[in-house]
Parts: structure tokens; sequence; C-alpha cells
């Protein structure tokens, strides 16, 4: 009886070590402590929360420590690019190509299944759980579209002052456009 218990419990430990090998981790931790949970969409494992650690190049929406609990912190390109915790990585283009195409077939349905089901009858289908941070332009040296649209940097230059962004809008579907890189927007981080 002791041998099958023993057989039963080298089973259940190897297949959650085959478990935690293949990344399906339920959360992961920043530099600063902070938490994320994760979400499996498709192949790929994504922080379910925008990334919050302090970095240099980073900076809270309005200068206001409130909006950085609520939405996490806004980065620079250049911030953004070493921002993501070890094992993790601030996604490509192509990346972020691929979660579209997975979250929905239409348009309307790329949005909403994006979206935290607290912002714009979101539907957050796939626990990605996007809210609108807005951002920083520095152009305008103003922040702009808190609550109207949420807008992720990818590691892919667009050209040379310009890097891709995963934006998902109010009232419209995502997609993947391209910023200035001294602006500043979020960060949503993949595992590697």
């Amino acid at each position: 009886m002791k041998s099958k218990i023993m057989s039963m419990m080298l089973v259940a430990a190897l297949a959650l070590a085959s478990f935690s090998l293949m990344g399906c981790e339920e959360s992961v931790k920043d530099a600063d402590g902070n938490v994320y949970p994760a979400a499996k969409i498709g192949n790929q494992i994504w922080m379910a929360k925008n990334l919050n650690v302090n970095v240099p190049g980073s900076m809270c929406y309005n200068n206001d420590p409130a909006n950085c609990e609520r939405y996490g912190r806004l980065y620079t390109w250049e911030a953004a690019k070493s921002a993501c915790p070890a094992g993790w990585h601030l996604p490509s283009k192509e990346e972020f190509d691929t979660l579209l195409a997975t979250v929905g077939t239409s348009e309307g349905d790329r949005s909403k299944n994006l979206r935290a089901g607290s912002w714009e009858n979101g539907a957050n289908k796939f626990g990605f759980s996007a809210l609108p941070a807005g951002l920083y332009s520095s152009d305008l040296k103003k922040f702009n579209y808190v609550g109207y649209s949420a807008n992720f940097w990818s590691s892919t230059e667009s050209f040379t002052i310009h890097a891709h962004t995963l934006s998902i809008p109010a009232g419209r579907s995502a997609f993947v456009s391209s910023s200035d890189k001294s602006d500043a927007s979020s960060v949503r981080c993949l595992q590697d």
C-alpha cells in the first residue's frame, strides 16, 4: 500500500513539474514585488494586468500614483524594452497579430474580448482585462485618452522614431499601429 501511495505521489509531482515547465504559471512578480495574474490565450501566456514596475522612463497618468494603482505605469519605448521581469518579454508586432487572430474573427469581437468587463461592455472572454489607461503624448506634452483607449508597446520598430503598438480604443476595433518612441504607453509582458 505504501509503495502504491509513493508511486501516486511521484506521478503527481512529475505532472505538476511538467505543468510548470510548460509555462502555465498563475502569476508573475516584477522587480518592485508587484504580482500579476497570467492568462493563457491560444498558445501565448500574457500578463493579465498592465505592468506597474517603477523604472526610469515610466510615469503615472497625470503624475497621479492612484492612476498607477488602477492602470499600471506608462512607459517610453526605451523604458518598455527592459521593464518586463525575467522569463517575460515585450511582445513583437507579430505576437500582437497572433493575439488578435486568436481573440476574434470579427473586428468588433477583438476589442470586446480583450476589454475588462468594467470597460465599455467588455466581455474579457480570454482574461486579458484591458483597461483604458490612456497615454502620454510627447509632442503635445500632455496625457490623453484615459477612459477611452488602451495602448501597449511592442518591441518592433516601425520607423526610426516610431514603434508598433496594440491599440484598443472605445467604440472601435483593436488594431496594431505605431507611436512615437518618446510617447508613453502601457506594457503587457508575454511569457518567453
